[in-house]
């Protein structure tokens, strides 16, 4: 084959065209690009169908179209919202496993379409894409929805627009003189006047600055609480008496309360009035016996299946299935906080960079492995990372003030969604972040995530991974040696109790001798937090 050498295994780029292979280089990533796109919208929308409500009280009855399409236009906004936040949850995941593949495939054809300049591509788009859903997308849904149209004009779709499109233009204002103030004084030495009407270059990179620092500052409450809600969680499921029971004395009982209900409901229909000596309280909407027992029966009908799905999984199942995940939150979170205390060893020491990436270079993937165990190494990274992204997610609907914006299954208004895809864009965006400044990563953050001010500052980086480790060191611990301290506790509380009295008493019978009287009361002891908490 001319032009081609064997034992490279690639072209010769004195015989290649390279503008046509530039060209085919950008559409195959462009195709790519979509292909991720399209996937991530689809699979968002779906999920958001599960979620919004199938008759919204905001715009139900529709009086015109103009609140069917708002509908639309705003559900629409949130699915690619969400797509986004899905795509920024999945860069350092899809990035680390990408040159783990390349360096350990150099050369395969197979694998020729995974490339830097494809990682490249997909970092600054989502960083784009972040910006556009969280700061224009989301805010024009929210107000879209709450949109009436200008006093005096005609109720429609275009003027609710145009008083949208106003109210955002007001807020993007004063969003935009609250950056000048910001920067204003923090870069005091720096405030020129072609900095002051560099907007695109310098504030709004500054103001998604500013938001991902919120998001760090907020994955640091909610993971730690998404840590303690999981053990609380699955502790509660592994202590449960019915996994370590045999199911088939249940499923029999439930049969039989199956089949009694049936030959209740038939002998109802055909009219043969059950006498029943227990009065009988009828749910809401139910006026007679038939009612009743046809609601009964469903919930029997419900229990038998609910009990045949725990029979399928198998006795190993579920006796061993709950206890090896408790196993698994153990390992996961040990290993975070070893990985967390040895990055604020090395930072410490001078030993390792920050996170900041100032002064840009071209990083070639697969010019080595980021993690010394390799494959395992890769594979626990992208572990704790999804461990991460789940327990943020926990913990964020732990919090009392956001916990009512728990999404419920065709229970979710339009406006909630647009909070919660608000809500996951902000911590999806923020979680790359966390994870290199926690250093569960050796991966450098590329495009303009990389450039983001307060990553360069020693401080911050130091403050954020003690801040994560003594929260969480301090929630698990208190979580899981909560029995333990109460238990302790109870006991010495007992003991100082048991010697205070024998030596009161002992005092009281040498005191008579002597005519001298000692008080048999004796002063409460000091009740502990813990045990306070546990009463």
């Amino acid at each position: 084959m001319e032009g081609y050498d064997l034992y490279e295994g690639e072209e010769m780029l004195s015989e290649v065209d390279l503008k046509e292979r530039e060209f085919h280089g950008m559409v195959r990533e462009v195709v790519i690009l979509c292909l991720i796109s399209i996937i991530l919208y689809i699979g968002s929308f779906a999920f958001l169908g599960l979620l919004r409500r199938d008759k919204d009280e905001e715009f139900l009855p529709y009086t015109d179209n103009s609140d069917l399409w708002v509908y639309k236009i705003s559900l629409w906004c949130c699915s690619f919202s969400l797509a986004v936040s899905v795509g920024a949850a999945l860069l350092l995941p899809i990035s680390t496993i990408s040159n783990e593949v390349l360096h350990r495939y150099p050369r395969s054809w197979y694998i020729k379409w995974l490339n830097t300049s494809l990682i490249h591509g997909i970092w600054n788009l989502i960083f784009t894409l972040t910006n556009v859903a969280l700061f224009l997308l989301l805010p024009f849904a929210y107000l879209f929805c709450e949109s009436e149209g200008f006093t005096g004009a005609r109720r429609g779709l275009i003027n609710r627009a145009k008083e949208t499109l106003v109210t955002l233009l007001l807020v993007s204002v004063g969003v935009l003189g609250i950056m000048y103030i910001l920067a204003a004084f923090i870069d005091r030495d720096q405030v020129t006047m072609d900095q002051l009407f560099n907007v695109y270059s310098y504030y709004l990179p500054f103001l998604y600055s500013c938001v991902s620092f919120l998001g760090v500052l907020l994955l640091l409450v909610c993971t730690p609480l998404g840590f303690v809600r999981l053990f609380t969680l699955v502790g509660d499921l592994v202590t449960r008496p019915q996994f370590m029971r045999d199911l088939k004395e249940d499923y029999n009982v439930a049969l039989m309360e199956e089949a009694a209900f049936k030959k209740k409901v038939g002998a109802e229909r055909l009219g043969g009035g059950l006498v029943n000596m227990a009065p009988v309280a009828f749910g809401p909407g139910e006026d007679d016996m038939l009612q009743y027992l046809e609601r009964r029966l469903g919930e029997a009908v419900d229990k038998r299946e609910g009990i045949e799905k725990a029979r399928s999984r198998g006795v190993l199942a579920r006796r061993l299935g709950w206890p090896i995940a408790m196993l698994s939150l153990i390992a996961l979170t040990g290993i975070s906080l070893y990985l967390v205390a040895a990055n604020m060893m090395l930072l410490a020491a001078g030993w390792r960079s920050l996170p900041s990436n100032t002064v840009q270079h071209t990083m070639d993937l697969g010019t080595s492995s980021l993690s010394t165990l390799g494959v395992v190494g890769v594979v626990i990274e992208v572990l704790i990372i999804g461990y991460l992204l789940i327990t943020s997610i926990v913990g964020l609907y732990s919090i009392p003030t956001l916990n009512k914006l728990l999404p419920k299954k065709s229970d979710t208004s339009m406006t909630h969604l647009i909070l919660n895809c608000a809500l996951f864009v902000i911590l999806s965006s923020a979680l790359p972040l966390l994870v290199k400044v926690l250093g569960i990563t050796n991966f450098d953050l590329l495009g303009n995530f990389g450039r983001i001010r307060w990553l360069g500052n020693y401080f911050i980086i130091f403050a954020v991974n003690f801040l994560f480790g003594g929260a969480a060191a301090v929630c698990l611990f208190n979580k899981v040696t909560h029995r333990a301290q109460v238990e302790i506790w109870r006991r010495l509380t007992n003991f100082l109790g048991g010697f205070k009295q024998n030596v009161t008493q002992k005092l009281g019978l040498w005191g008579k001798s002597w005519g001298l009287t000692f008080s048999q009361k004796l002063p409460n002891v000091v009740s502990s937090p813990v045990r306070i908490k546990a009463e």
